[in-house]
């Protein structure tokens, strides 16, 4: 019943800074992917491990922009959405 749970149920954290880049990140821990929707206009989805959408919500400082360059786009796992 959990593993349904897991599988059917995501979670959404809506992650919302000042950035020039990015509007806005929303991840999803459950299913491990980030969703990234860009000043342009644009959205991106990406593969994204639990231990850096920890980070994002963590570092209230950091740079949303920064984190997408250095954690989603620097692995090249982009997901269709």
């Amino acid at each position: 019943m959990i593993d349904f749970a897991l599988n059917h149920l995501p979670v959404f954290i809506n992650v919302q800074r000042p950035s020039s880049a990015c509007q806005r990140v929303i991840l999803s821990p459950l299913t491990r992917s980030a969703i990234v929707q860009w000043h342009s206009g644009s959205v991106s989805g990406h593969h994204c491990r639990r231990r850096d959408m920890l980070r994002l919500m963590i570092d209230r400082n950091g740079s949303m922009g920064q984190w997408v360059n250095r954690t989603l786009l620097q692995r090249h796992q982009t997901v269709t959405l």
